[in-house]
């Protein structure tokens, strides 16, 4: 519940728990991006789709996003790998080309190698 002590203005004390807690909870599932598992041709692709996405080259893109559903069809990627990938392919196409690089480097370091 909401109260104000003047006109105009509000505490929103369980507004600010709230938001408190949703972003403990999403921390707590920031410490490694999904993973692309072990293999080479999912690493491969994704280091082709950086190429991609660093040169701003949107038909590379495309081949590239075709590749990676292959893959995902295939077994060789993971749907949680595959949907990060997806997301950047979208932010890259809207022409947010530093962010999506940014995610996909992010994403590339965050991978734990076997």
């Amino acid at each position: 519940m909401e109260t104000s002590d003047r006109p105009g203005t509000r505490r929103a004390g369980g507004s600010i728990r709230r938001r408190i807690a949703c972003l403990l909870l999403v921390l707590a599932g920031c410490g490694r991006p999904a993973q692309l598992g072990t293999d080479a041709e999912a690493f491969k692709a994704v280091d082709a789709l950086y190429t991609a996405v660093s040169l701003r080259d949107v038909g590379h893109i495309d081949r590239c996003e075709k590749t990676l559903k292959g893959l995902q069809q295939a077994g060789k990627l993971p749907d949680g790998a595959a949907g990060t990938l997806e997301g950047i392919i979208g932010e890259a196409r809207a022409g947010k080309w530093e962010p999506a690089q940014s995610r996909l480097g992010d994403f590339i370091r965050g991978q734990k190698r076997s």
